[in-house]
């Protein structure tokens, strides 16, 4: 008896739990990222807090593309790169 009280209490407050849990949808998770980017906690987005994630990815990138990490890509490197990653950059219009 007392296990099937605890299990209930137990059950009850795991459904309360997933209950109120809030489904985000894919621009609210969009949002929720980019608002990551508010390093101050000013709860906005300034150009300088922009720009470094910006610049953070732009190195990303242009890593992957310098295969050979001498600082400088050919065009033999950026055509492996694109053949690789295309379909995570390329996006083909919808009409």
């Amino acid at each position: 008896m007392r296990f099937a009280l605890f299990f209930l209490l137990c059950f009850s407050l795991i459904s309360a739990q997933i209950a109120s849990a809030e489904i985000l949808s894919t621009t609210d998770k969009v949002v929720e990222k980019f608002m990551a980017l508010d390093l101050d906690e000013t709860e906005t987005i300034s150009l300088e807090e922009y720009t470094t994630m910006v610049l953070e990815r732009l190195d990303e990138r242009f890593k992957l593309m310098d295969a050979d990490e001498d600082g400088e890509v050919t065009e033999e490197e950026y055509r492996t790169f694109w053949i690789k990653t295309k379909s995570q950059y390329y996006r083909p219009r919808r009409e």
